[in-house]
């Protein structure tokens, strides 16, 4: 292997001479360095020898072209030509443990889905049912959790997709990623049918500033647009009386206390039809963005995920579309 002008490794070897230089271990390697960050905690975690270990970190450099990590006294650091190795890598061992479990269930094919409770419990049991109706063959994991956990876990190859908003992926995942939007998504702010607030016409932020919230966790992205008109508007983001992750249960806290919160339109104006919570009629528009469909790019044709997101378009377009007819 010969070094370029600036002095660095150059990538000469085949894929062929990687591949049979290399093995799965190697890969599992890199994982476990980040985690532990030392040599020593890696053999240990790995069960082998610290000279063995540090052999295979060499090999790895060696068939990628480069230093991969930046070696200190309290260890090695992953440096900035790791990450796209890395994530390259986590999807591929994520595949690999998807494909282990197929085939120890064979003959039927699993597809891994993500999404948060509220769309676990009102859009995928449909889609699930009208698949396998016609391929019962098919087996499906479900994982419920936040996007941006669910998102993680679908770049690194631990899920095939996720029904969730878009609004906040940045643009490294962008590119990574392929959408298939299902529908816009619109929040509005709600209150016990009691609440002072349930009479008025007209809310502004400024009327809010002083209630009672109940909001998800920290962090999750129906709060965080209620946290960002505060911010608009010159106020500080409300600090909740109750906090609950998922945020669409929130409601049921409400319907019960002399608060507010935030939920997607059409759970609320559902919930208001059956006497639960009262919309309030906030002047700004809350803006959730799409609700889509994501999966991988590399992943995107496979042919019972393709089945999957047809059923899935259809299980929430066809209802939502003769609502908008009524």
């Amino acid at each position: 292997m010969k070094r370029n002008s600036e002095g660095s490794l150059s990538l000469l070897s085949s894929p062929e001479r990687i591949f049979t230089r290399l093995r799965l271990n190697h890969l599992h390697l890199l994982q476990v360095l980040v985690e532990h960050g030392t040599i020593r905690k890696a053999a240990e975690h790995l069960n082998l020898s610290q000279p063995v270990v540090s052999q295979m970190l060499k090999d790895l450099e060696s068939a990628f072209g480069g230093a991969l990590f930046t070696r200190t006294r309290n260890g090695v650091v992953p440096n900035a030509r790791l990450e796209p190795l890395l994530r390259r890598v986590q999807v591929m061992l994520g595949e690999f443990d998807a494909a282990r479990s197929e085939l120890s269930a064979l003959p039927r094919p699993m597809i891994r889905i993500g999404a948060n409770l509220q769309f676990l419990t009102q859009y995928v049991p449909s889609a699930l049912a009208r698949v396998l109706s016609d391929h019962p063959q098919l087996r499906f994991i479900l994982s419920e959790g936040s996007t941006s956990v669910l998102i993680d876990s679908l770049l690194r190859g631990k899920l095939d997709c996720v029904l969730g908003p878009t609004r906040s992926l940045n643009p490294a995942q962008l590119r990574a990623l392929q959408f298939w939007p299902l529908y816009q998504s619109d929040l509005c702010l709600v209150v016990n049918p009691s609440h002072p607030l349930a009479r008025r016409k007209r809310v502004s932020i400024m009327d809010l500033a002083t209630e009672q919230w109940v909001l998800g966790a920290r962090g999750g992205q129906a709060r965080e647009v209620v946290e960002q008109a505060f911010v608009r508007a010159g106020l500080h983001p409300p600090e909740p009386v109750v906090e609950c992750r998922p945020h669409f249960l929130n409601m049921h806290f409400v319907s019960h206390m002399s608060s507010v919160t935030v939920a997607g339109r059409a759970d609320a104006i559902a919930a208001e039809k059956a006497g639960i919570v009262r919309i309030l009629p906030l002047q700004i528009p809350l803006d959730y963005g799409p609700i889509s469909l994501i999966c991988r790019k590399g992943s995107s044709e496979d042919r019972w995920l393709t089945r999957f997101r047809e059923e899935a378009i259809a299980s929430i377009k066809g209802p939502r579309q003769a609502r908008g007819r009524k």
